[in-house]
């Protein structure tokens, strides 16, 4: 599982360029990771990187990043896993 201190317009231009790395992972723990629009924008491109049928798993997502997934009506590309 990869984990992430901060996926914003400032980190991930630099995580773009281990994208083959990161993305060979099928989930992410966001418990206390900031978020904002570049980082769902990464995370489409993570999921829509996995096997077809493969969802990415976002672990601990936080309540602002789950209004962005709602308000960009792209729900169907991930799998929320709250504890």
């Amino acid at each position: 599982m990869t984990v992430f201190t901060e996926l914003t317009k400032l980190t991930v231009p630099e995580l773009w360029k281990q994208r083959q790395e990161i993305f060979s992972a099928d989930s992410i723990n966001l418990d206390g990771v900031k978020v904002d629009s570049a980082g769902v924008a990464f995370l489409v491109r993570w999921s829509k990187s996995l096997k077809k049928g493969k969802k990415l798993r976002l672990v601990q997502p936080n309540d602002d990043l789950l209004k962005l997934i709602s308000v960009f009506r792209i729900a169907e590309l991930f799998d929320c896993e709250r504890r």
